[in-house]
């Protein structure tokens, strides 16, 4: 798979200084639901290097982060003014970033002169880093994981001009990112987390000949 990837990148590259076709710039955002980890909000974008009308070849990055905390309740407070206030103390505290790096190919499927279908696959390295603060312990870790996976997309496009567009679609992360390796009784053992799921996101779509 890391061939793949470097060949991708080289086509990529190769196809932008190209005197023919146009450059290509996506900027997007949506909520991605891993199964490893609770859902939230995904910023990304890629820049590549369209052929033509039809197919189109770019890279990519995106930003996934979620934080979320756990709480225990402390005690009742003073009814004050018909407010009943409760006493809470934040006890964990958990930061996840994910970031996939993509190459990606992409072929359009004109419908009208105002909208066309597309549809696309990514190979992609993510990175998995995960933070968790113990306050009752004083005791704050960091837990990092890495892996090759694919992305999927389908959606619609919404052409603005005659050289942007707006994007709607549906993707599906599948990855497994590991991290921690070790040996136990001469066998080879490691973490694993899950970060295949579905999301959804909008963005615009720029052309630059």
């Amino acid at each position: 798979m890391k061939k793949i990837l470097i060949i991708l990148f080289t086509v990529v590259l190769a196809g932008s200084a190209s005197a023919q076709g146009f450059r290509q710039l996506e900027i997007r955002g949506g909520y991605l639901n891993p199964k490893g980890t609770e859902g939230s909000f995904i910023l990304g974008g890629s820049y590549g290097y369209s052929f033509d009308e039809r197919v189109s070849l770019s890279l990519g990055a995106d930003f996934f982060n979620k934080s979320y905390s756990q709480t225990d309740k402390v005690a009742d407070g003073k009814e004050i003014a018909g407010v009943q206030p409760v006493q809470v103390s934040e006890v964990m505290k958990y930061h996840t970033f994910l970031l996939p790096f993509t190459a990606n190919l992409d072929i359009r499927f004109p419908f009208d002169k105002g909208m066309n279908f597309y549809s696309g696959v990514g190979l992609s390295y993510q990175f998995l880093f995960n933070e968790e603060e113990n306050f009752e312990r004083g005791v704050k870790e960091k837990r990092n994981y890495r892996g090759f996976g694919w992305i999927f997309r389908s959606g619609i496009e919404l052409i603005l001009g005659s050289r942007s567009a707006i994007i709607i679609e549906a993707f599906y992360n599948s990855a497994k990112v590991k991290g921690n390796h070790d040996t136990v009784e001469g066998l080879p053992v490691w973490d694993e987390v899950n970060v295949s799921g579905l999301g959804f996101r909008a963005g615009v779509r720029l052309e630059f000949f």
